[in-house]
Parts: structure tokens; sequence; C-alpha cells
């Protein structure tokens, strides 16, 4: 009887299934869970909604399984912004004007700017729906503005986490999959740490940390005196400038950040569940925008789902920083070499050249454009030209060479377009 009491015992053990841990989950049907914290406990919760009725609590239930909050260490659920309850939210358009608002007000930003950064906080909440979370870049010599628009963004971003002195292993040892939006406040940020974010700024892609993959994909937001200095901005980030002003900011105290948080957060959540699915479907079309600005240009209008207008605005706003990055682009490698072959595939059709007098167009092409002191190598040239896909013939005397065949002028025109650089005339080797 004993020895039957304890193989039933054990069955019973194992058919109970342990509740999933989770930060949030969308499921196929449109239902969702998300964490939720408790006004009076300071605990977490979860809350399901399954598109017409919402279920609070410590556990919930679909589909048959069970899922229970994960578990954070009590200094980052401290720090971590999340929702209490859902409320309307009204029209997109409506939502994002109420941000735009609160930027300007409480943070003195213009109204551009404003724009922009209210498309992020908006991305926040619809970050699973696109390829690469937008970043936001806060530099100038005003910091208490830019500490100010931090701890607003604090109170509207979804999943605002604050950190200082991140480093790799530091971030790294955040919980996974969270989305969280990160605000990353600190005088310096390293290369290494750099180059982490930017991996994380891809979504899917996850990063291997002590024999486990990290999934730490969400929207960044950066202030440092030393953001990314001597190198261009990422093509992924918006950049606001805090200048001193004579006017002040108004008070913000901690009674008014708890019920702005309040507040936008339920309207947040709400806005979520209505947009999510909608971003996810979005088709926009990006091809007007250079190349390394898409990425960004569709993040932006993914804020946006379910309003063409506010979609269209985007062109507007991103017009700057799409000029910006073309006219880095007359300089950058690539686009150099691609034009110093079509320049020579002009000058000599069917000819042939050699890398090293190929790579010597190159460095007049960048003198041409200001680079005075750019010193372009004939080895690392002709590996640049490889990567992009010329073929060159085996090194002789003189060295390897290129042969100008239609096929090979036909290549760059293509390479020239699909890198956005500067176009060769007819009438002339290059463009001054």
């Amino acid at each position: 009887m004993e020895a039957e009491l304890k193989r039933s015992a054990g069955v019973t053990a194992a058919t109970i299934v342990r509740p999933i841990a989770t930060s949030g989950e969308v499921f196929p049907d449109g239902s969702m869970i998300e964490l939720i914290g408790r006004v009076h406990h300071g605990n977490l919760a979860l809350m399901l909604w399954d598109g017409a009725r919402e279920t609070a609590g410590s556990r919930v239930e679909h589909s048959g399984r069970f899922y229970e909050p994960a578990r954070f260490d009590g200094t980052v659920l401290r720090e971590l912004t999340l929702p209490t309850h859902c409320c309307a939210h009204g029209t997109t358009r409506e939502l994002l004007a109420e941000t735009c608002s609160l930027l300007t007000t409480l943070a003195g930003l213009q109204e551009k700017s404003a724009s922009l950064v209210g498309r992020i906080i908006l991305c926040s909440a619809l970050v699973d729906a696109v390829s690469v979370a937008p970043a936001l870049m806060i530099v100038g010599p005003d910091t208490a503005r830019g500490n100010r628009l931090v701890e607003l963004l604090h109170c509207l971003c979804r999943h605002s986490l604050r950190l200082t002195g991140a480093t790799p292993a530091g971030f790294c040892s955040l919980p996974s999959g969270v989305r969280f939006s990160y605000l990353i406040s600190q005088l310096s940020i390293s290369d290494k740490l750099r180059k982490l974010l930017d991996d994380a700024s891809t979504c899917d892609r996850k990063i291997p940390s002590r024999g486990r993959l990290l999934d730490l994909f969400g929207v960044q937001v950066i202030q440092s005196d030393s953001v990314f200095v001597g190198d261009s901005w990422p093509p992924r980030s918006i950049q606001v400038s805090m200048i001193p002003k004579a006017q002040e900011l108004p008070v913000f105290a901690p009674e008014e950040q708890l019920r702005i948080t309040d507040e936008f957060q339920a309207k947040l959540l709400s806005f979520r569940r209505a947009n999510l699915s909608v971003a996810r479907k979005l088709q926009f079309d990006v091809s007007k925008f250079t190349p390394a600005l898409r990425n960004l240009a569709r993040s932006m209008a993914a804020a946006t789902p379910d309003d063409t207008g506010l979609q269209t605005e985007v062109f507007e706003l991103l017009r700057e920083r799409d000029a910006e990055i073309r006219s880095e682009q007359w300089t950058a490698p690539n686009s150099v070499a691609i034009e110093a072959v079509l320049v020579t595939g002009q000058e000599s059709p069917g000819g042939v050249i050699y890398v090293a007098d190929l790579a010597a167009v190159a460095q007049e092409i960048m003198r041409r454009r200001g680079e005075e002191k750019a010193e372009i190598n004939p080895a690392v040239f002709g590996k640049t030209l490889k990567v992009l896909g010329f073929t060159t013939e085996p090194r002789d005397a003189k060295g390897k060479k290129l042969i100008l065949t239609d096929a090979v002028v036909s290549r760059a025109r293509q390479l020239a377009r699909a890198f956005d650089g500067p176009e060769v005339e007819d009438d002339g080797p290059w463009k001054h």
C-alpha cells in the first residue's frame, strides 16, 4: 500500500505543470499578456487581454497554460516603469500630440525634436513590430535639460529602465526578453559597449553570455558627453542637442512624475493593444530615403501605424538626417571605390587599370571632396574592390589589375544606386 501511494504521488507530481515565467507574450490569436505593477504591494502581476476583456493577477491562463511574472532583482524592479491598469488612449494622433506637448512643456524641446522623440516613445510600445529599434542620442552642454528629458522619458517609454556606469558585462546581466527602453546616462560609452548596443538594436539577434543566449532588443536612449565622438551617428538614431535657454524649465516634482507615469502608461498599454498587429503588417515605402536611413524611417512610420497622415510627416522629419547621411557617403570607402571604377570606366571603356592607379583616382576624388589628409592604401583598396564583387586579374610585375568591361561598369552603376553614392556625369570625370 505504501509503495502504491508513493507511485501515485509521483504520478501526480509529474502531471503538475509549473507556470511559465514571462515578461510579456503576444499570441497568434491576438491575445496579449503584459507585465503590470501593483499599486500598493510593489510586486509584479500579469494582465491577460483576449481582445474583449482583461484578467489580472499573479497567475493567468491562456489556452490551457498558466503564466506567472518573470522574477526581477528588487533593484531592477524599483527602476522599471510599468502600467498598473489600462485606459482609453484616444486616437493615435491625439496620443502623439499629448506626448509632444509634455516634451515641449517639461523638457523644452522644439516642435520638430518633440515630434521625433514622441514617435520614439510610441515606438517603444510597438517595438516588437520593427526589425531595428530606434535610438535617441541626447547631447549638448545643457545637462540639466538633458537630465530632465531622461526623467520624462522614464515616465513615458514602455518598460523604461534608467542605467548609468553601464559596461558590456553589466548590460548582459539584465533580464532577457523584456523589451526594455534603455535610458543610459553616463560620461562615456566604450567601443565595446557601443558595439553591443548596435547588436542589441536588431530584433531576433541573440547575444551569447555565460552559456545562454540573451534577447536584449529594445529602444535605446543614450545621454553622454562623448557619445560616438569622431564617428557618424548610427543611422538608426535621432540626435537631440540640449542647448542652454534663457527660460527656466517648470518644476517637475515627484508627485507630478507619478501622476504622468500612471496616466500615460495606462494609455500606452491601450495604444499597444490597438496597434501592435497593425504595425506588424504595415507597408511603408522607404525608397525615397538613403538605404542607411530606411530602418529608422520604418520604425518612425510604425510608431503611428493607423494614421497615414502622420506617416507622411516622417519624410519631412528625416529630410535633414537623410541629407547628412548622403553627404557622408560621398567620402565613404565603398562609395569612393565605386565612383573610381565609374570614372575610369567612362574615360577608358574596355581598358585596363591597375589597382594602385585606381586607388590614386579614389584618393584624388577624396581630395576634391575636402579630405586633404585622406590616404588610400592600394592593398586595402584592393580588398574593398573584392568585397564589392569586382574580380581583378592575377598579379603581374605592376600588381593586380581590373579590366573595365561593360559588365564591370554596369555593376559599378548598380552599386552606386544601391549605396546611394554620387553619380558620374557623362560630360565630366567626376563631380566637384
